[in-house]
C-alpha cells in the first residue's frame, strides 16, 4: 500500500509516494544527499541543479559499474556450474559403465 513519505534532498522538501519503508525511503535520500555534497565539495560550480546532474550521473556511473560486475559474476557462475554438471555427468556416466 503506497504511502507519502516525506524528504529532503539538497535543502528542498519532497512528498514521496511509494510502496517502500520509511526507513528505506530515508535512506536512499540520505545516499544522494551525500552524492550531492560529494560533487559541491569537488566542484567549483554553485548551480545546484549542475551539482545535482553530476551527482545523478555519478550514482548513474555507479549502477553501471555494479551492473557490469554482476553480469561477470553472474557468467561466471553459469560456466563453474556448467563444468560442474559435466563432471557429475561423466561420473555418473562412469559408475553405470562400472556397474553394468
Amino acid at each position: 500500500m503506497k504511502k507519502n513519505i516525506d524528504i529532503e534532498v539538497s535543502g528542498h522538501k519532497f512528498t514521496i509516494r511509494s510502496n517502500a519503508e520509511e526507513d528505506y525511503v530515508c535512506k536512499v535520500a540520505e545516499y544522494l544527499n551525500k552524492k550531492i555534497e560529494e560533487v559541491f565539495q569537488t566542484t567549483k560550480t554553485v548551480d545546484t541543479i549542475n551539482v545535482v546532474i553530476l551527482a545523478a550521473m555519478n550514482i548513474a556511473d555507479d549502477f553501471f559499474c555494479i551492473k557490469n560486475e554482476h553480469g561477470e559474476l553472474q557468467q561466471c557462475i553459469e560456466d563453474r556450474s556448467g563444468r560442474l554438471i559435466s563432471f557429475i555427468d561423466s561420473q555418473v556416466d562412469n559408475e553405470e559403465r562400472y556397474l553394468s
